[in-house]
């Protein structure tokens, strides 16, 4: 098998969109960057539910051509009860996550770097203050080296480059999920072509939520989610995130005829306390391999495009002064985010594995009473709960220490 070997100033392994941004940043700035990706197309390996709010776009400069659709309620389906927040515009997007890797390719293309598509990642090793990465062809078995003054674990949850095969990670809280993209009748698909639908309680999730949200006209993306832990009221239980996604379909939904354009599952593997390791031996964490996610919903786009951004800076820093700052790099992460995340794993903890339906349903019901659609999105994706916390307050005292405090509230 033929050998090739190239060198480069930074070589990004992952093109998910904290890989993607990394070298979208990286080539703007001049840098010579190599983003490889394992699989051929980026039509394969298409998990994300990729709802979001409408800041990102502007926050990264994406185009409309990435958008699948926009929503402008959001919707929580309980076991028993549904409560709807209507908006009066747009609140949010679900973007096409292909289209959104596409771009972050081309674009760092477009920027003077390189992309490698269908290759995946073997092995690394030290030669003389650079790294030499082993890669191979996912088709024809062709191994490749390429070197880099620095390289980019974009590799997702997990965290292939940063930690060799057999070398000991940090504890991680484990969470699966399984995503379908089917095409429904007009009909059906008009019912949620503007909403964000969540699912909580055990009729419909187990130990996580569920989902459907609208893509492009007559496709929706229905889905379920779980986390790993114990739960009440669910030890026993035989479902699995992948007959809860077609049970939906089926019983909610009621779609006796659809087609499945897709299926697809991931996993997400999350260190408590974010206690990731950002930097060693000249690899850099981004994203997943950063726990760079939502641990209460699970959303990645945006912060794994955070983290791919303020990297970006550190390595350009690395690269023109020879100064390893990548320690600041995670000390104004975890500034950022560390408090808000540590707040999100203990409502995730409680409300997906403490909770019974009752409790949940007591919980959203306070929820629809005392909250506006604002402040919903702020608490769920912009993590910001000052509203949220003042008007339970000024709601009821005593309630709302009960809401955080009384399991039988």
């Amino acid at each position: 098998m033929p050998i090739f070997e190239e060198e480069y100033d930074v070589i990004v392994i992952g093109g998910g969109p904290a890989g993607g941004q990394t070298a979208r940043e990286l080539s703007k700035k001049g840098i010579k960057v190599l983003l490889v990706e394992k699989y051929a197309s980026f039509k394969f390996n298409n998990f994300s539910s990729a709802g979001m709010t409408l800041a990102p776009l502007e926050e990264f400069k994406l185009p409309e051509s990435v958008v699948g659709a926009y929503w402008k309620d959001l919707v929580i389906q309980c076991t028993k009860d549904i409560h709807i927040w209507e908006g009066e515009v747009k609140k949010g997007v679900v973007l096409n996550f292909q289209k959104l890797r596409e771009f972050l390719a081309e674009e760092t293309l477009k920027n003077g770097g390189a992309v490698l598509m269908g290759y995946k990642y073997l092995s690394k090793k030290g030669i003389d203050n650079l790294v030499e990465i082993t890669l191979q062809n996912s088709s024809t078995k062709e191994i490749r080296k390429v070197k880099s003054k620095i390289v980019v674990d974009a590799t997702g949850p997990l965290r292939k480059v940063m930690f060799d095969a057999n070398e000991q990670q940090p504890e991680m809280i484990l969470g699966s999920g399984t995503e379908y993209e089917i095409e429904v009748s007009q009909e059906i698909y008009d019912k949620y072509k503007d909403k964000l639908l969540f699912f909580l309680g055990h009729k419909w999730a187990i130990k996580g939520y569920s989902w459907i949200f609208p893509m492009e006209n007559r496709i929706l993306k229905v889905g379920a989610g779980k986390t790993h832990l114990k739960s009440i009221d669910q030890d026993k239980t035989d479902k699995t995130t992948r007959s809860i996604t077609e049970k939906i379909i089926a019983e909610y939904l009621q779609a006796t005829q659809y087609k499945i354009i897709d299926k697809h599952g991931g996993i997400v593997r999350y260190c408590k306390g974010l206690k990731d390791t950002f930097y060693k031996d000249k690899v850099v964490g981004v994203g997943d391999a950063i726990s760079a996610i939502n641990p209460r919903g699970g959303e990645g786009i945006r912060y794994a495009m955070q983290s791919g951004a303020l990297a970006a800076k550190y390595i350009q820093e690395y690269l023109e002064t020879g100064k390893d700052n990548f320690k600041e790099y995670r000390k104004v992460w975890l500034k950022q985010k560390s408090k808000k995340w540590k707040l999100s794993e203990y409502s995730a903890a409680r409300m997906y594995s403490k909770y019974s339906d009752v409790q949940i349903e007591n919980r959203i019901r306070f929820f629809h009473k005392n909250f506006s659609i604002d402040d919903m999105i702020d608490s769920l994706f912009n993590f910001k709960y000052n509203n949220v916390f003042l008007r339970a307050l000024q709601y009821s005292y005593v309630k709302f220490i009960y809401f955080f405090k009384n399991e039988k509230f």
